[in-house]
């Protein structure tokens, strides 16, 4: 049975203890693309602050959408008519600045009491084949109630972070080595978006070079009434740079080198910013040495896996070349057998300890950090089904989608 590597499961999340319980990847998404995405509309649109609001505030609307226009472009197609006793009250709908989320702003500061709103969205006429994503008409209907005191003022916020260093191993096969006959291969499997996977027939491979890229999540604490801290949007501001805005909390970054970060918060009704502390994040030996694209010590994993000598070979199109070997680390003659077979033949060495031997899943990262199972050599722990169903396992991106994080922009859903 075949050993392989999917290259989009292939991170392996080196745990670094930076500050705090480490950040957990996401489940990784179904492997069948949601074809829902590539409609521009609302699926759901709900009153956020029903409960409190204060009279200096305005009445916040967050929901559901697929598409890439901004909320600025829904503007003219929505209706909304707010009425206190039954008589209406002057105001607008307005983009935020915030993803999914549009304002009621009433014309003047409003009165203590009950209040209700009701109109619609429209969403544009879709093809049939997206018939399901979203409804033709979304109704609103609900209510909010005002309190009598204004928004109270705004402090600089607390904020604890915690940092995880995730590692991609390479699936280059130039940067394999590997052991006791395995001779590793590439090729595509094309499941809602051609997946590139490495595999081997026998033996042990891992990669041994890495991107490593430093994932942080900020929580700011808020010492605010219920009216006010339902107006309030959180920002995080990455090396001064500012990233998307949310009023939930939990604000993410990544990047491949250390960054500091400063929360800020704005009142979306009056306007009101203030900024926390900046903190800083990824500094020390270890974490540098684990960022970007670096060299892996794969001496431990090699002692634990292979019974016979570790050895790479040259790659000659999507495999190794099981005539142009050599043995690893380098320094050996060259040859065309890497197990020492008198046959010649490199797939006819031991397998003993080959994968699903002690430390094959769950074992020390060879830098000393956690591994979370996901080892970058597959082994028979590793065996996948190339089927379009949900990889349990966390979710990583490709060598290349690695390289996004650049940016120090946040993270987003991966589109091939």
């Amino acid at each position: 049975m075949a050993s392989s590597l999917k290259n989009s499961a292939s991170i392996t999340a080196m745990t670094l203890a930076l500050a705090g319980a480490a950040l957990v990847p996401n489940e990784a998404e179904a492997c069948s693309p949601d074809y829902c995405y590539l409609v521009d509309a609302w699926s759901s649109l709900e009153a956020l602050n029903p409960g409190a609001i204060p009279v200096d505030g305005v009445l916040v609307l967050q929901g559901a959408r697929s598409g890439d226009s901004s909320e600025t472009d829904w503007l003219d197609k929505i209706e909304l008519t707010v009425t206190r006793d039954g008589q209406p009250i002057a105001g607008a709908v307005e983009a935020g600045g915030v993803r999914d989320v549009l304002v009621w702003r009433p014309a003047e500061p409003l009165q203590p009491g009950a209040y209700q709103a009701v109109g619609s969205l429209d969403n544009p006429d879709a093809e049939p084949y997206y018939d399901g994503c979203a409804p033709d008409v979304l109704m609103l209907d609900f209510g909010f109630t005002v309190e009598a005191e204004p928004s109270a003022p705004l402090a600089p916020p607390k904020t604890t972070a915690t940092e995880q260093v995730l590692v991609a191993r390479s699936d280059d096969l130039a940067d394999f080595v590997c052991c006791d006959g395995a001779m590793p291969y590439t090729y595509t499997f094309d499941c809602g978006g051609a997946e590139t996977y490495v595999e081997w027939d026998e033996g042990f491979c891992a990669s041994a070079r890495g991107f490593g890229t430093l994932h942080v999540q900020v929580s700011a604490e808020l010492d605010l009434p219920p009216a006010t801290q339902g107006l309030v949007v959180r920002e995080l501001l990455v090396d001064g740079t500012s990233t998307a805005a949310q009023f939930g909390d939990g604000l993410l970054a990544f990047g491949p080198k250390p960054f500091c970060t400063v929360v800020q918060l704005r009142n979306i009704a009056t306007g009101e910013t203030v900024l926390s502390e900046e903190t800083c994040h990824g500094f020390g030996p270890e974490a540098e040495a684990s960022l970007g694209d670096h060299a892996i010590d794969l001496s431990p994993e090699l002692k634990a896996q292979c019974a016979g000598p570790a050895y790479t070979c040259e790659v000659d199109a999507d495999r190794w070349d099981a005539e142009k070997c050599t043995p690893w680390p380098a320094g050996g003659e060259t040859t065309g057998d890497p197990t020492g077979d008198p046959t010649g033949d490199p797939t006819a060495g031991p397998t003993t300890g080959g994968p699903g031997t002690e430390g094959s899943d769950g074992s020390e990262g060879s830098d000393g950090s956690e591994s979370t199972g996901d080892s970058a050599s597959g082994g028979q722990d590793g065996l996948v089904d190339h089927g379009c169903a949900c990889d349990s396992r966390g979710s990583s991106g490709s060598w290349a989608w690695m390289l996004l994080g650049l940016g120090l922009l946040g993270p987003r859903r991966r589109r091939r």
